[in-house]
């Protein structure tokens, strides 16, 4: 099913990559910095997919539509996924920012670790 989604991607000319390591993290308003709650890898088990289209993006085949697309303060291109959720792609360190902030008030961030884009391993 994995090369079926693989070569479905392709062939529509869209990114595909699979994610070895989560990393979840919450923003702390007293230490002003995001701190790690937890963090899962994907050694012995499937890795999780994300595959970027035009105007939308899909996580293990949930798919989200994208409102925008922006380059960030620090460079990074990213994406919208509504007002407060957004994604942003690190190709220097080959990690995917995703960021959004709950109607609580926190803001939370899962750093997604790449481990291959197209097939190709990355790291």
């Amino acid at each position: 099913m994995i090369n079926f989604l693989f070569l479905l991607a392709t062939a529509t000319a869209s990114d595909v990559y699979e994610i070895c390591r989560l990393e979840k993290q919450k923003w702390s308003e007293i230490d002003q910095k995001f701190e790690t709650e937890s963090v899962q890898t994907y050694v012995a088990y499937t890795p999780i997919q994300v595959i970027f289209h035009k105007s939308s993006f899909e996580v293990d085949r949930e798919v989200y539509q994208i409102q925008d697309t922006f380059i960030d303060k620090s460079g990074l291109k990213c994406w919208r996924q509504r007002e407060n959720s957004f994604l942003c792609y690190d190709s220097k360190d080959k990690l995917i920012f995703w960021e959004w902030n709950k109607r609580n008030g926190d803001t939370l961030r899962d750093i997604l670790t790449v481990c291959k884009l197209n097939g190709e391993r990355v790291r």
